[in-house]
């Protein structure tokens, strides 16, 4: 009788560890990227984060980077940045990434963030000198969720020059590799000890489909940089691509589903933030309180015309570091506007410090006319896009190729310019850094700021009017 009741016990115990084998379990992971101290949509967003965790208690939070410069309440804060990795505490997030702008204070001030952050922040393609003692960072981490492993690695993008795109000057003790030199070293070893790979990626939305194409054994990309808004599920060679806009105006929610440890299903939603109709009240008292700040709400000028595009606010910051400077030209790079819209109202020092967050050093240089037309090329040739001008302005046609062809510049007395005349010309120091073009003149600076001379600017217009101002054409 006792060894009939073993066998069927026995049997009993073999059908239940068959059932959980044949069981599907499912991973959970909320992404954004590129909130860029968006903290007013924090409140919805902690609410809609509760509410997922509510019915997925082991979900997944992470950044893929770019969380500060954007918002002058956080970059300008007496501890830069503070508010939004207190806010990013409080909402739980377990990982984040670097992006690009988290050098913009520095590598001390990144210091500070791995410091105030209760996550650790991955990063494989990236180390840093001994001597900064960086904490709170590996190229990796490991998460056990659900009876699962998954293995998450980080990664950044970087440009011609090697870095990513910052100031050249807040590289200091930071070195990079290209992360597909990287891939190769973690992948292999994360794939072995993990059920899922993770990519958390702040290298653009093309690139980390070329990056999905290379390495089919990523299970996905949750990815930042581009502000791509993937609307759906997209595969690339099997590789779930992922990226939420920014702003926190967007997260995605991805599910994966795997049975007897296989992955048989990926699915993505893209979840809107702010249309969610619930908020955090703890949450909203602390955006609240870092709002709480007079000082930024001082006017500066009033704006008469709604500007709907970045070129006329590029046009406004040329004019104010050329007037204010008496250059005869004034230029800025389209990475270096930060918002595109701007109603008829009055204009406080939060929306300038909001349009121009990096507050660069203005360095002038004399080119002739033809060193001129080299380095506005140069601004397309390198990725950025349209230089914005005063001074002057300019046409251009783009082959069928993607090649830029007849660029004519034309100066404000509606002359065409001189090739070998010589001009005085400014712009900010990311520009003079990063611009790759030949020229003799070595540059100066002005020592003076790009907001120091926007305010400059403005104190002598009490009234501006940028709504209709285009400077630059291209040619069908």
């Amino acid at each position: 009788m006792k060894k009939r009741c073993l066998l069927v016990l026995t049997a009993l115990a073999a059908m239940f560890l068959f059932a959980s084998c044949e069981k599907e379990q499912k991973i959970y992971v909320v992404s954004t990227n590129d909130m860029h101290a968006n903290i007013d949509n924090f409140p919805q967003l902690a609410a809609l984060v509760d509410s997922l965790r509510t019915a997925h208690p082991d979900l997944l939070l992470f950044g893929a980077g770019d969380n500060r410069s954007g918002n002058p309440i956080n970059d300008r804060y007496a501890e830069p940045a503070k508010p939004m990795y207190e806010l990013m505490n409080k909402v739980g997030f377990d990982l984040s990434t670097f992006g690009n702008h988290e050098w913009d204070g520095g590598v001390i001030a990144l210091r500070n963030v791995l410091t105030w952050a209760q996550f650790p922040f991955v990063c494989a393609n990236v180390t840093f000198d001994d001597s900064l003692q960086m904490p709170n960072f590996k190229p990796y981490e490991i998460f056990e969720r659900n009876g699962l492993k998954i293995g998450v690695i980080g990664g950044i993008q970087l440009g011609e020059n090697g870095l990513p795109d910052f100031h050249p000057k807040n590289a200091g003790g930071s070195h990079f590799r290209p992360l597909t030199e990287v891939l190769p070293e973690y992948l292999p070893k994360l794939r072995e000890q993990c059920d899922l790979v993770f990519l958390l990626s702040h290298c653009g939305y093309e690139e980390d489909r070329e990056t999905a194409e290379q390495f089919p054994d990523l299970d996905a990309i949750f990815g930042g940089h581009s502000h791509t808004r993937v609307s759906e599920t997209q595969l690339v060679n099997g590789v779930l691509v992922t990226q939420a806009e920014a702003k926190v105006k967007f997260v995605t929610l991805s599910t994966f589903t795997l049975k007897k440890g296989k992955v048989i299903d990926k699915q993505m939603e893209l979840l809107s933030v702010k249309e969610f109709p619930k908020r955090n009240e703890e949450v909203q008292a602390m955006v609240d309180e870092y709002n709480d700040n007079d000082y930024f709400r001082t006017v500066v000028t009033t704006n008469t015309t709604p500007i709907d595009n970045y070129e006329s606010l590029g046009c406004l910051m040329t004019d104010a570091i050329r007037y204010t400077t008496g250059a005869d030209m004034g230029f800025q790079n389209p990475g270096g506007v930060r918002y595109d819209t701007l109603s008829a109202r009055p204009v406080t020092l939060k929306d300038i410090f909001a349009l121009d967050p990096f507050d660069n050093e203005i360095i002038a240089y004399t080119l002739s006319g033809e060193e001129v037309v080299n380095m506005m090329e140069s601004c397309f040739t390198s990725d950025h896009g349209p230089i914005y001008c005063s001074g002057c302005s300019y046409s251009f046609k783009v082959s069928d190729e993607g090649e830029i062809t007849d660029f004519k510049v034309t100066l404000d007395n509606g002359k065409p310019i001189d090739p070998s005349a010589k001009y005085n010309v400014v712009m900010n120091s990311y520009m003079s850094s990063t611009f790759d073009y030949e020229h003799e003149d070595e540059g100066r600076s002005t020592f003076r700021s790009s907001n120091e001379l926007m305010l400059e600017y403005l104190a002598s217009h009490p009234e501006i009017d940028y709504g209709t101002t285009h400077r630059v054409t291209e040619v069908e």
